[in-house]
């Protein structure tokens, strides 16, 4: 029995020694480590301390470098210090162009990431609305990026034909924003603005004699949705005087609907019944053309029987 105690306590004392003795090689070897990443440390910051002496020595002795020049080498020395680890600063570096743009340099250092895909815009060609066109780019960009930088440049993605061409021709360093773009644009092409509808237009507004239903309908809800602070009241008032003397007047003339939803869906209701009159009128028209056919065809083989 104290054989077996005595035994025991040897081999707890020996596990103890050696846990002991693993414990100070692993803090060893972190020292050593750490030792490493400090002497690394210290030899970037004297690269780098060397690397500003030499600018300001050049500097001093006559050579004389842009700001665009001095943050362009700072940016691909870092880019060597950090052995090609990407970060998010990667994505602001300065981009420098010879060609002549309208834009001022802030603009223009922003960059662009190749990762970055532009959506699919509506063309303008200078002879539509310029506001509808602005409002249309800003919602297509607005579901990529809020950089306001890259809406101006890629703003002239969205232009073709007479429109580029006015693009092109602006001055250099003549756009700070995109608002500023876009009151130019839009004064530019003002001409081709719409023009406001007035509740006088709606009053005036009539179905032609042979303008169906459902065509009059898609004119008459473009026109009230054009004119500013219409009321549904109003809405649905000015639509029976529009309408053409026929069933679906005296229908809204009994029954004047409540909703701009329910005068749509008995429009619509009424217009598949003129449909299907007008079809039923066009079918027949053509039996009659046909029987009128048939009957001449008729005639013909009786005469050609009496001559035979």
């Amino acid at each position: 029995m104290v054989t077996t105690r005595n035994t025991n306590a040897e081999d707890q004392s020996e596990i103890l020694r050696l846990m002991e003795q693993r414990m100070m090689e692993m803090q060893r070897k972190h020292e050593e480590e750490m030792a490493a990443v400090r002497a690394e440390c210290l030899a970037q910051i004297a690269k780098s301390k060397n690397g500003e002496k030499g600018r300001e020595q050049g500097e001093g002795a006559g050579e004389k470098r842009t700001p665009l020049e001095e943050e362009n080498s700072s940016t691909h020395a870092n880019g060597r210090e950090e052995n090609g680890n990407k970060d998010s600063r990667s994505l602001v570096k300065v981009e420098e162009t010879t060609t002549m743009v309208p834009f001022v340099r802030e603009i223009m250092e922003v960059h662009i990431s190749e990762q970055f895909v532009p959506p699919q815009f509506k063309m303008y060609d200078g002879t539509s609305d310029p506001t509808a066109h602005v409002k249309s780019f800003i919602n297509a960009m607005t579901f990529r990026t809020g950089c306001d930088a890259i809406w101006c440049r890629a703003f002239s993605l969205s232009l073709e034909g007479e429109a580029l061409e006015w693009f092109n021709s602006l001055p250099v360093n003549s756009i700070e924003n995109f608002k500023s773009l876009g009151e130019m644009f839009k004064k530019q092409f003002a001409a081709c603005s719409a023009e406001d509808v007035t509740i006088v237009d709606l009053m005036n507004l009539r179905q032609g004699k042979e303008e169906s239903l459902k065509v009059f309908m898609d004119r008459y809800q473009k026109t009230i949705r054009r004119v500013k602070g219409l009321s549904l009241e109003l809405a649905l008032q000015y639509v029976m005087p529009a309408l053409r003397p026929g069933p679906f007047k005296d229908s809204i003339c009994r029954t004047p609907p409540r909703t701009m939803e329910e005068l749509r869906q008995r429009a619509a209701d009424e217009a598949r019944v003129e449909t299907m009159k007008q079809q039923y009128r066009k079918d027949a028209q053509e039996a009659r053309m046909d029987k009128t056919d048939g009957k001449k065809m008729d005639g013909q083989g009786s005469r050609n029987g009496l001559k035979n």
